[in-house]
């Protein structure tokens, strides 16, 4: 008798420990479950744009589709297109350049196809900026950045495109720096190789509180 409960009690044992170790394994199993969600969330978290930053258009680049390829364009310059839909699609499509084509007409291509994120840039409580790339077609497909602003119902509030590049008979590219405190400084160049035509320029935008780029210079 006194042999039959001392098993009894040894199966109890093992069963309870039995138990303890399904538990831990339970636990485990549903801690890296919610690992990967929270992995697959952060993957489309936009990540804030720390400042002072410069985006330099680079003219003698390694790879031969950095002109042409959007994620090769990115990928130079430590940028990744960012798959939230959320952010996506807010993207306005209808920004008109501030040059007008009498000056340089390598920035007046329509967007084409669909845009993405890269960063955020808070301006205030209520106020953010987000940067976006996109492709354009004028003789080739080629990649555009703009930055865009919204309140927090999201409505676009203003919209600049700060860089790109152009190739063609004659070429151009832009790019930007953006301040500590918020003032964007866009540098266009535009040239033709077989004729003696070249054109630089700098221009100069704060973005107020509310959310506009206003002309600095």
């Amino acid at each position: 008798m006194k042999n039959l409960v001392l098993c009894l009690i040894f199966i109890l044992s093992c069963k309870k420990n039995d138990d303890k170790i399904n538990t831990i394994k339970n636990v485990q199993q549903n801690f890296a479950t919610d690992t990967i969600k929270i992995d697959k969330v952060n993957d489309k978290v936009l990540r804030e744009l720390l400042l002072p930053y410069c985006f330099k258009v680079d003219m003698l680049p390694k790879s031969n589709y950095y002109q042409t390829n959007l994620d090769t364009f990115l990928t130079h310059h430590n940028l990744e297109r960012n798959n939230s839909l959320n952010e996506n699609k807010k993207f306005h499509k209808y920004t008109v350049d501030f040059v007008s084509d009498k000056q340089a007409n390598f920035m007046h291509y329509p967007y084409d196809g669909k845009a993405y994120a890269l960063k955020k840039l808070t301006i205030n409580s209520e106020i953010t900026a987000i940067l976006y790339a996109y492709t354009f077609d004028s003789e080739m497909i080629q990649p555009r950045i703009e930055i865009q602003t919204f309140d927090n119902k999201q409505n676009n509030i203003d919209n600049l495109i700060i860089a790109s590049t152009f190739s063609s008979e004659c070429s151009g590219y832009r790019d930007f720096c953006i301040s500590q405190d918020k003032i964007i400084t866009i540098n266009n160049y535009y040239y033709c190789s077989d004729i003696d035509t070249k054109y630089e320029n700098k221009y100069k935008y704060k973005i107020n509180d509310v959310g506009q780029f206003v002309y600095e210079n």
